[in-house]
């Protein structure tokens, strides 16, 4: 790996983006809990009240937390731009949306008005806070890579979708719902994934992926257009669904064709490593790499066939493709970031990233959560599994936290060791 002209001096304290990767599993684990107690036919429709709050404890509890977590440290390390106020930020915006998805979790279940006005107000503030100081610090990037580029797009689907969300929840809070409602819903439901999770997932890939993996670079074309396709074929989606609905599926083809594609150039640079030996998150990026094919397909069905199919779909989407690129980068992020944090402050015998991530305990919780979708995807034919498959998330995103836990530890315990401090790096 080659972290030539990375700098300590601008990346955000490592607690920045800690804490985000650390809530992650625990919002995993609550939505495990009341998979486990809720009726499963209520899950298979999406607009059950359960089925919503279920699943934005998965979207915005795991897979926005991990996003928002690594945006804090890779724009330092990638764009070479720091974040304004990067402890403030961080902080406010984390406890803003933990409160929030708490708020509109209860709520929702319970039907309590004001709660869900105040987790509105929450979930919006804590997101624009966050979100804004993102935008603040990509003024002022001097050269903007694929990765930035598609950093940008993503980030402003992030913003339309944070609207449209505080619009559909605040809707539920007054009881009144206009004949826009479900169109927004579906609009908010797919630049959520595609345009903020995937948008940021491809962009992400084209850097992440040589640097830690040691693979070619991806080629030129695909980091050049390959999210302007995307985005293009968003935009004509959605104008399409309000104007021209018999013809939305022109665009739903081309956007689940860009993401099939996607799959397969994961996959394909996954099989090209320079280094034959796989660690987990080798087995995690070719999960979401199948799954990426396999969702976008299904997606694509699912205007042919049943509308109920479109729980499966988020299974194989929003589990196999999205929770498993961000299970997956959990592995490597947490020890870089350990590893990078303690040898910009002088310590010469720290642990590599390799030794903070216990072995078979990933390996166990990687085997677990395949389980986990087998489980719930196998539950739209029989409902009984959704609940085993409640079980098999609950254990498999225990051991995750106890994973990272042990992996972050190494950053305490050494700090206070002091081991072979190297005083030329503070210039002695």
């Amino acid at each position: 790996m080659n972290f030539t002209g990375l700098s300590l001096d601008q990346a955000p304290p490592i607690s920045a983006p800690v804490r985000f990767f650390l809530t992650a599993p625990l919002f995993a684990m609550a939505a495990a809990i009341l998979i486990f107690f809720f009726d499963p036919a209520l899950l298979m429709s999406r607009f059950s009240l359960e089925t919503i709050v279920v699943t934005h404890l998965f979207t915005i509890g795991f897979i926005a937390m991990v996003m928002l977590g690594a945006l804090q440290q890779m724009l330092p390390v990638l764009a070479g731009v720091s974040l304004p106020k990067a402890s403030l930020v961080a902080t406010s915006s984390h406890a803003l949306i933990s409160l929030g998805l708490v708020l509109m979790s209860i709520g929702l279940l319970q039907s309590i008005k004001v709660v869900i006005f105040i987790a509105t107000l929450s979930l919006g503030l804590g997101f624009l806070i966050l979100l804004g100081a993102i935008v603040l610090a990509m003024r002022k990037v001097e050269f903007l890579t694929p990765t930035i580029r598609g950093m940008r797009w993503a980030i402003g689907f992030a913003l339309v979708i944070v609207m449209l969300g505080m619009h559909l929840l605040s809707s539920y809070g007054t009881g009144v719902m206009g004949e826009t409602h479900l169109g927004f819903a579906n609009m908010h439901a797919v630049l959520a994934i595609f345009g903020f999770a995937g948008i940021l997932i491809i962009g992400v890939a084209f850097q992440v992926i040589p640097m830690f993996y040691v693979t070619p670079p991806f080629h030129e074309k695909s980091q050049k257009y390959l999210v302007l396709a995307v985005v293009a074929s968003l935009v004509l989606w959605a104008l399409l669904s309000f104007v021209a609905d018999d013809l939305a599926w022109i665009a739903k083809v081309i956007l689940v064709t860009l993401f099939a594609l996607f799959g397969y150039l994961v996959i394909e640079k996954m099989n090209q490593r320079k280094r034959p030996i796989a660690d987990i998150t080798v087995y995690y990026w070719r999960l979401s790499g199948v799954m990426a094919i396999l969702g976008s397909l299904v997606w694509l069905s699912s205007g042919f066939i049943e509308e109920d199919v479109l729980s499966f779909v988020g299974v194989i989407i929003g589990g196999g493709f999205l929770m498993s690129v961000m299970s997956g980068m959990l592995y490597k992020i947490i020890p870089f970031l350990v590893w990078f944090h303690l040898n910009g402050m002088g310590y010469m015998s720290i642990p590599s990233m390799g030794e903070m991530v216990h072995k078979k305990m990933a390996l166990a919780q990687f085997v677990l959560f395949v389980v986990t979708l087998a489980f719930f995807a196998s539950a739209f034919w029989i409902p009984v599994m959704m609940k085993m498959g409640a079980v098999a998330l609950f254990v498999s995103m225990v051991l995750l936290e106890i994973n990272l836990v042990l992996a972050y530890k190494n950053y305490g315990e050494t700090c206070k060791r002091k081991p072979d401090f190297d005083m030329s790096m503070m210039g002695g």
